[in-house]
C-alpha cells in the first residue's frame, strides 16, 4: 500500500469512528411515545376487529340512569412497572349524542405490568333515548400516558338507546332477530347478551356460551313458547308474533 493511501485511510478512521460512535448514542437515546390502539376482537378462531358496540338501558333496572361500557385496548412499546390511563375523545362528524349530556368519558386503565387495558365511556340514559338511538364514533385522546397508535384500530363505534337493539351477539340458533322475540328471551331467561366461546377446543371464560348451552337455550325457549300461546290462547297479541307480525320462532 502506497503512503497516499496509508495516510488517507488514517484519516478517516477517527470519523469512521465518530460517526458509528453518534449512531449509537442516537439508537440508544431515541424512545418512542407510549400509544395504544382499540383491540375489540370477534370470539372466534380468526379474532376478527369489532369496531362497533351497541347497548340498550332497557336490560337493567328502571333506576339505572347511567351505564360505563370499556372498550378494550392493547399498548405499543415497552411495559411499564405503574397503571397508566388512556382516554377517549370524540370524533364529531356522525356523531348524534352530545358529550356531557348524552356521555362523558372517564379515564382508562392498563394496569401496570399489562400491554392490554381499556378505555371507558359513560353512558347516560335520557328522555331522548325512548325514540331514538344515539351514536358515537370515538378515537384515542392523547393523555399523560399514550396516542393513538395502529392507524386501522384507531376508530371505534358505539350506538345506545332505551329501546330494545339487536345485541351484537345475537346467536344464530335463535333465528331472525325481532324486538318482540328478544324480549321473550329477557323475560324468560333474564340473559340479554350471549357472548360465544372461542372454540370447542378452548375451555369457556365466565360470561361466555358454547354451542351446547346456546342450542340447550333455544331448546328450552321453544318449549317456553309453547306454554306461554297455550296459556294465553284467544287473548289479543297470541299466538306470539313479532314485529312484522309472523309468528315467533325459535
Amino acid at each position: 500500500m502506497n503512503l497516499v493511501y496509508k495516510i488517507i485511510i488514517a484519516a478517516l478512521i477517527p470519523v469512521g469512528i465518530s460517526i458509528l460512535s453518534s449512531c449509537e448514542k442516537d439508537i440508544d437515546g431515541y424512545t418512542q411515545d407510549a400509544r395504544v390502539y382499540f383491540f375489540e376482537r370477534s370470539n372466534n378462531l380468526d379474532r376478527s376487529r369489532i369496531s362497533s358496540r351497541s347497548f340498550t338501558f332497557l336490560t337493567v333496572p328502571d333506576e339505572q340512569m347511567k351505564d360505563t361500557l370499556y372498550i378494550k385496548v392493547k399498548t405499543m412499546g415497552r411495559i411499564f412497572d405503574y397503571d397508566r390511563h388512556p382516554i377517549a375523545q370524540t370524533i364529531a362528524e356522525g356523531t348524534t349524542a352530545t358529550e356531557g349530556v348524552d356521555y362523558e368519558f372517564i379515564p382508562g386503565l392498563v394496569a401496570a405490568n399489562q400491554i392490554e387495558g381499556y378505555v371507558a365511556v359513560v353512558l347516560h340514559r335520557t328522555a331522548r333515548l325512548k325514540n331514538e338511538t344515539v351514536l358515537l364514533h370515538l378515537t384515542i385522546g392523547e393523555s399523560a400516558d399514550f396516542k393513538g397508535g395502529v392507524t386501522e384500530d384507531d376508530t371505534f363505534t358505539l350506538r345506545w338507546s332505551d329501546r330494545l337493539v339487536q345485541p351484537d351477539t345475537w346467536p344464530y340458533y335463535f333465528g331472525t332477530y325481532s324486538d318482540v322475540k328478544y324480549q321473550f328471551i329477557i323475560d324468560q331467561l333474564g340473559i340479554a347478551d350471549y357472548p360465544h366461546q372461542l372454540s370447542p377446543r378452548i375451555e369457556a371464560q365466565p360470561g361466555e356460551y358454547s354451542i351446547a348451552d346456546l342450542q340447550d337455550m333455544a331448546s328450552r325457549l321453544r318449549v317456553l313458547l309453547r306454554e306461554v300461546n297455550a296459556e294465553n290462547a284467544g287473548k289479543p297479541g297470541y299466538p306470539l308474533r313479532d314485529d312484522n307480525g309472523d309468528l315467533v320462532v325459535f
